[in-house]
């Protein structure tokens, strides 16, 4: 008998040959922080130079400004040399990991500091694909269907979305927003992450609870292949529905609230007008605040900004964040904002105290 769950498997297993041709050329990297040289404004690793964001992490560790290399050009030759080794020998033994990447895997990217060695070398993408497949081969449940699969070439990280059709509830006991759970994982050579994926059927919008997830890296002990793999045996073969009760009082709890000026904002700003002015102009247009408060709401103090009300639905708004980041044949986001906001709708959701709540009612004062 075919089920759903066995048409997954397949359909993973086709994804993962894919996915193994580009990432069967990769290096994975591990070295000391005094293995680095500094060449031409850039930091170089064994002839391969650093990107951006992986020199950014190293000169954070450095403590140094983030401009620093370019003072190589204001000095001779051997004076920057005496500057950078003197600077890179205070963290010399410092263990870092990273990959190839890039055209001919000419550059140095995915960087990670390590608090110390890391105990193995992780695990490989591959690995993990075999993982994921046995795991719903071996499952109880016979109704998971594939969701999402994606595949970040910048960072070599895949993503797997899962969900299970028989878990549909409603959050509210009316009929009228019922929800499906599922799972999210994603993984690189670095590292690994499943959480639960909540998905609500109204308007096909869906979110990532990472704080009810398991997350590991390269640099943890628990980053292991037989550590990952009881993972996944817990979360796939015996999924259990653990997550429905904390989701429909998380609904409830929004449903009772507005969102603040300072909670709009702070979702407003993953936005910029080049890039996103039509979801800017839709679903956070400033103009009404401005006009209903007398004033620029977003220049003002974040304390004052907690307690300003949007009027806007709390619940609601969460919904609007999830239709931006589950629509990407309707709404133009790029792949690593739309996941961002997924996990960021999440922390909304789930938050525990939202920030009117935190305001005091208006009372009449008498005064002794």
């Amino acid at each position: 008998m075919i089920t759903q769950t066995s048409q997954s498997v397949e359909t993973i297993h086709e994804f993962s040959e894919k996915i193994q041709d580009i990432v069967s050329s990769r290096k994975q990297l591990s070295f000391q922080l005094g293995d680095l040289e500094v060449k031409e404004g850039a930091l170089i690793y064994d002839n391969l130079k650093l990107d951006k964001i992986s020199t950014n992490k190293i000169l954070a560790k450095l403590k140094v400004r983030p401009d620093f290399l370019s003072l190589s050009k204001q000095m001779t030759e051997n004076d920057w040399s005496m500057v950078s080794d003197k600077l890179k020998s205070v963290n010399a033994d410092q263990a870092i990991y990273a990959r190839t990447a890039g055209e001919a895997n000419a550059i140095v990217a995915n960087l990670m500091i390590a608090h110390k060695k890391a105990p193995n070398g992780g695990i490989q993408i591959p690995e993990v694909f075999g993982l994921l497949e046995q795991a719903l081969i071996s499952s109880s449940a016979s109704d998971f269907v594939v969701k999402e699969r994606s595949f970040d070439d910048k960072t070599d990280t895949v993503t797997v979305t899962l969900l299970n059709d028989k878990t549909d509830f409603d959050v509210f006991g009316n009929g009228q927003d019922p929800w499906k759970i599922g799972r999210q994982i994603t993984w690189s050579n670095t590292g690994f992450n499943v959480s639960p994926f909540f998905e609500r059927l109204v308007c096909t919008n869906g979110n990532v609870g990472k704080q009810f997830g398991f997350s590991a890296d390269i640099t943890k002990k628990k980053y292991n292949y037989g550590h990952i793999n009881g993972i996944l045996e817990k979360e796939i073969i015996n999924s259990a529905d653990v997550h429905s009760a904390i989701l429909a009082e998380a609904a409830r709890h929004m449903q009772r609230q507005n969102v603040s000026v300072k909670e709009y904002l702070e979702y407003r700003k993953l936005f910029n007008e080049e890039d996103h002015d039509p979801i800017l102009k839709k679903y956070f247009d400033l103009s009404y605040l401005n006009k209903a408060y007398k004033c620029d709401v977003d220049e003002m103090h974040n304390v004052w900004k907690t307690t300003a009300d949007t009027g806007k639905n709390a619940y609601d708004f969460f919904n609007d964040l999830t239709y931006i980041a589950s629509h990407p044949d309707q709404i133009k986001l790029s792949e690593e904002i739309r996941k961002s906001l997924q996990i960021k709708a999440s922390n909304l959701l789930f938050k525990k105290t939202l920030d009117l709540e935190y305001v005091a009612p208006k009372v009449q004062i008498i005064r002794p």
